[in-house]
This record gives structure tokens, sequence and C-alpha cells, in this order.
């Protein structure tokens, strides 16, 4: 199976870890914080003729804390995010496939369809109203898993989740990259083209490869 989903990031600074990321919880969090700015990676992408369209940070909490199974828009796509995360090394970003999805907006249907995602809190889980391809984890095949405690390049066009079987809590950075002048977002096959020079592999060691 090629691997469509992943790859680490060799980069040539430390991203920095957000205040917001220190903090600890018990439910899920998703928060916009595109006030937020690293300028390290702003002017490295800036080098690549690329943008930080779009800046957030995820929260999974500890013992069992998963996110749901989604993609980032209303339909299913290659679009990519570079992610980091702080947390424990057994938590990981996961991808899927199945062909029985659904696309939600409205909170209260996320709450009846998706009570496997431990979405009770779901209306707090975000500030902002969302509209995503959905899936159940029974209806779903596991494709890929990897942890991203290193900076990686993730396809959030597909179906994917996260999960933490530990007792720590676990924050991701996500910088949604972008073409400047309203051209969207980067795909995954051009994604593996601007950034060719920093690609590190499909796993991550203490050498970092």
């Amino acid at each position: 199976m090629e691997n469509r989903f992943h790859r680490y990031l060799n980069l040539p600074f430390e991203i920095e870890q957000p205040d917001i990321c220190k903090e600890f919880h018990d439910d899920m969090k998703h928060l916009d914080i595109n006030d937020y700015t690293d300028e390290k990676v702003v002017a490295w992408l800036h080098k690549l003729g690329l943008c930080v369209s779009h800046t957030e940070v995820f929260y999974t909490p500890p013992n069992g804390g998963k996110l749901p199974i989604h993609s980032d828009e209303t339909t299913l796509d290659d679009h990519v995010k570079i992610n980091v995360t702080w947390g424990p090394e057994e938590g990981v970003m996961r991808w899927w496939k199945t062909n029985k999805t659904q696309v939600f907006t409205d909170i209260e249907d996320v709450k009846a369809n998706y009570k496997d995602v431990a979405v009770d809190s779901a209306d707090e889980f975000s500030h902002r109203q969302h509209t995503n391809v959905l899936a159940l984890e029974e209806d779903c095949t596991l494709m890929y898993e990897a942890n991203t405690n290193k900076p990686s390049l993730v396809n959030v066009g597909v179906l994917h989740s996260t999960y933490n079987p530990t007792q720590q809590g676990r924050w991701t950075l996500c910088f949604v990259v972008g073409i400047p002048n309203g051209h969207g977002y980067v795909y995954w096959d051009e994604a593996l083209e601007y950034f060719k020079d920093y690609i590190a592999g499909e796993r991550y060691d203490n050498e970092g490869r």
C-alpha cells in the first residue's frame, strides 16, 4: 500500500509550543488560533512560495481519548497540513477507509449519530461550526497511523482521527498550508514536490529519520 497519509519533516528550526498547548483537560478541544504566528514557519514557507492560510490546535484527552473520524472539508480530497504534537509517544494520528460516510453540520445530528467518539461534549469541542465528512469506526478500516511528535506532513483531506491510550494529554498544532493570492490548498502530490528537500521518511527514530 502506498503511503499517501504521512511523512516526517526535517525542519531547519524548532516549532515553538504555544502557551495553550501547556494546559490539560479531560475532554477534546479544537481552537482556531489565527492570531498566533510562528515567524520561523512563516519565513520557511515563504521561501518555498507557500503560506500559512490557517492555524489551529487540537487536544486529544487521556485515557483512550479520540478525535472523531473525519475529513477537514465537506468532500474527500488530498489537501495537507503540517502538524506537530506535544504528548505521549503512544498517541497517534490515524487514517481510515470506508464507503459509509455522512456529512454533518448540525451538532445535534453529530451527537445523535456519533456517540462512539464521545461527542456528548461535542458542543464544547469548537467555537466554530463545522461541516465535515464523518464516519463511524465500526464502519472503517484502519489504513495507517503515526505519532506526530516530530513535525509531520499530513493528509487531512482523507478520513483521519486521533487516539491517545495514555494518562497524558496530547496537543497538536496545525498549520494549514496554502498557495498565496487565493490559490487555495496544497495537495498531497504537489506537497511532496514542495517539501522534497525536507521529507525525512515514514518512520521516526532517535536519529530523526
